[in-house]
């Protein structure tokens, strides 16, 4: 075998052994749940991959609802096999994913159950909406709050950055 072979050979197998690995990536095994749009996992190969569920936002922990939200996730997916289809991931390595259990949707059941706003950032879930104004209608999850208590977590996250830096 000549160099040329040799190398050709050696980039088909660095090609397949890569592709491979590529494919066994988007599963892993939830071991930690954050909040209500975040968790962590382990992936085959025992590489910790951080994620934010994609095109929704839960409340915050210290928020009405946030530890609620929180719990809704963890019954969902803690220490259980997901598949991860990965929508971007940010440059501190944390993947914004689609994120699924066998065949459920988790993200459109956090929705659906009313623990988190459906949340667009150009190219998002188009069925969250409509879910969101289901759970809406049937005051499920935090939808069934009082008023007052149902803020958006990025508005309450700006209204207590606000009050912290006027201080």
């Amino acid at each position: 075998m000549n160099l040329s072979s040799a190398v050709g050979a050696c980039g088909a197998i660095a090609l397949l052994f890569t592709t491979s690995l590529h494919a066994a990536e988007p599963t892993c095994r939830v071991i930690r749940v954050q909040d209500g749009d975040s968790l962590t996992c382990l992936s085959p190969s025992k590489q910790r991959i951080e994620v934010r569920l994609a095109d929704l936002d839960a409340p915050e922990s210290a928020q009405p609802y946030g530890q609620l939200a929180q719990l809704q996730l963890f019954r969902l997916v803690y220490n259980k096999e997901i598949r991860l289809e990965v929508v971007k991931q940010t440059r501190y390595g944390l993947k914004v994913a689609r994120v699924y259990l066998g065949d459920l949707y988790v993200n459109d059941a956090m929705v659906r159950q009313g623990s988190a706003w459906a949340y667009d950032e150009g190219k998002g879930d188009s069925r969250l909406p409509s879910l969101e104004a289901e759970a809406r209608s049937l005051q499920r999850g935090l939808w069934g709050l009082p008023q007052a208590e149902i803020v958006p977590p990025w508005q309450w996250r700006s209204e207590r950055s606000s009050r912290l830096s006027s201080r």
